[in-house]
């Protein structure tokens, strides 16, 4: 052992000057990180809902989409496999307003396309407001606006993050689609006025004069520039994954056409339609005009062009016009969803160019998926069917005529919620809760009904999990109805005259709640996460990489595994 120098000996034991602080060793050093995501946030979000698509979509039209859409969302970004909505219904309305506010109709007050105010006995779209009427455009699809939401979105979150300095944007065909994710306090929604014309246009609301790049765009007249071409199959016939001919009895064709096969002749529909923009909504072109429209929006207002983080929501609304008619197992959905697929990689393309790469982010998911259509399946031996809402509205009747005395106790039926009649509660004397228990409890011996809630039920009792927790999760006293019910399993509501043909949406059923949640670009980590997470994540996930407050009423959580 080497001796120690005495030097050291003596600089170990001196004591320290009166008054002089002993040299500290230096702390080790220590590796520098990336900085968190939110001290330099990106440029631009890119919200993309796509209106009615299954997540296996994803799967089994994987080899038949390009590299720059869906594949690249995959291979670049984080894919959430098993992502639900976790209440009912799923429709459009509560579809967006649920992603965009992190929140469920029970606290957004979104909770169905159309409603019923009891307390003003009315009827009311989701997002009407008589007050407000159109810029850009005439007549009723300009009184529109987000009046009836009752939480903020990511859109609020980022202008009050920003002090107003943000730049937020939604675009959709649906006016309901842009709308909702902008939320009261954002900068602009367009939506499609359709009518002879076809332009995008907005409300008062909003604004009184639509901005110059708006009307450079309606002029270029491109809504009858795509109805007069025709729909032909992008691929080869066999390419497509279709268990039934494009000609069967399962789809119901569009108006104006004689059968629902492709080709379409668009320009003939166009016209015996005495040239109403409206069939645009349900074709391939409807996508590519959205594009074309949202590209319009990045370069007119500069979006993504400073440091303060802007918000482009984008809607896409064709797949659901067309998945309604044809079904998830039709050529023309996969055709849809291929064509989509280009109109995805177009876009990304453009922010590459225009925002950058790696300075915006993006989320792609949808308001709610699809059940088979319930003939196809019930073809097939699956427990598939139909209901006769008629007769479900004619037991609650009967039964509550027989305890309470006789008339049409069910006010209104919206879908599967039933509304008693409020006079005849009262000229006859008796408790609302003893009505609405008796229609349930006779509701709840039908073979084809999984279960029953009354609204004092849901007032009053929490339901943690399953069916029950979906239906609180989607009811609001002051907006939804006495009686709530679920049909089993590929179970659809069927009604007077209607053709057993196409499908809907709207159950807590993992065919109507299942969706895809797509994430790639700043603050995002590649990867896959297969455990079960929520819609109402994607919000907080994304406010944790712009650094912005969560919505008000969010009660979804950030989902840590796609974080950079």
């Amino acid at each position: 052992m080497k001796p120690i120098p005495s030097v050291l000996l003596a600089l170990a034991f001196t004591p320290p000057v009166l008054g002089q602080a002993r040299l500290k060793p230096l702390p080790p050093k220590t590796p520098v990180g990336h900085p968190s995501s939110w001290t330099a946030p990106p440029k631009l979000v890119v919200g993309i809902v796509v209106d009615q698509m299954r997540v296996d979509y994803i799967y089994r039209y994987w080899d038949n989409f390009g590299d720059g859409g869906f594949k690249r969302l995959v291979r670049e970004g984080a894919f959430q496999r098993n992502a639900h909505f976790d209440y009912m219904p799923t429709q459009t309305a509560p579809g967006h307003a649920s992603v965009y506010t992190g929140s469920t109709p029970m606290h957004h007050g979104i909770v169905a396309n159309d409603m019923f105010i009891r307390d003003g006995n009315k009827d009311m779209y989701c997002v009407q407001d008589d007050a407000v009427t159109g810029v850009g455009g005439t007549g009723y699809k300009g009184q529109r606006s987000p009046v009836n939401l009752l939480s903020t979105t990511l859109a609020d979150e980022i202008e009050r993050r920003t002090d107003n300095r943000s730049k937020t944007i939604g675009v959709a065909m649906k006016d309901r689609g842009s709308i909702l994710p902008i939320g009261r306090t954002g900068d602009a929604a367009y939506w499609f006025f359709e009518g002879t014309d076809g332009s995008f246009a907005t409300s008062t609301w909003y604004m009184s004069e639509v901005p110059q790049w708006v009307k450079d765009f309606n002029a270029q007249g491109l809504a009858k520039k795509y109805l007069s071409t025709s729909w032909e199959p992008l691929l080869a016939r066999e390419r497509y994954h279709t268990p039934t001919p494009d000609d069967n009895i399962y789809e119901e064709p569009l108006a104006g056409s004689a059968k629902a096969t492709l080709p379409l002749d668009v320009k003939s529909m166009y016209e015996a339609a005495g040239q109403s923009t409206v069939l645009l909504r349900s074709i391939p072109a409807s996508n590519t005009y959205t594009t074309d429209f949202a590209l319009a929006a990045l370069k007119g207002e500069a979006m993504g062009q400073d440091a303060v983080t802007d918000l482009l929501a984008i809607s896409y609304g064709a797949p659901d016009e067309i998945g309604h008619e044809m079904g998830p197992r039709s050529m023309e959905v996969e055709d849809m969803y291929i064509r989509l697929d280009l109109e995805l990689a177009r876009l990304f393309s453009a922010l590459d160019a225009q925002v950058g790469t790696g300075s915006y982010t993006v989320f792609l998911t949808a308001d709610h998926a699809a059940v088979d259509v319930p003939a196809y399946l019930r073809d097939q031996q699956g427990s598939a069917g139909y209901v006769d809402m008629r007769e479900v509205v004619d037991l609650a009747n009967a039964v509550s005529s027989e305890r309470f005395g006789a008339g049409n106790w069910v006010r209104k039926r919206i879908k599967q919620q039933l509304f008693l009649n409020d006079s005849l509660i009262g000229a006859n004397k008796v408790d609302r809760s003893e009505v609405q228990r008796a229609v349930a409890d006779a509701l709840s011996q039908h073979p084809l009904i999984a279960d029953v809630l009354t609204a004092t039920d849901l007032a009053h009792t929490t339901y943690p999990t399953g069916l029950r927790n979906s239906m609180q999760r989607g009811f609001m006293p002051m907006r939804s109805g006495d009686v709530c019910f679920v049909l089993r399993p590929g179970y659809l509501p069927s009604y007077s005259g209607m053709a057993e043909r196409g499908t809907d949406h709207g159950a807590p059923w993992n065919y109507d709640t299942h969706v895809p949640v797509l994430m790639m670009g700043a603050g995002i980590k590649h990867g896959e996460v297969v455990r079960r997470t929520s819609i109402t994540d994607i919000v907080p996930t994304i406010a944790m990489i712009v650094g912005c407050a969560l919505p008000d009423a969010a009660v979804g959580e950030p989902v840590p595994e796609v974080l950079r």
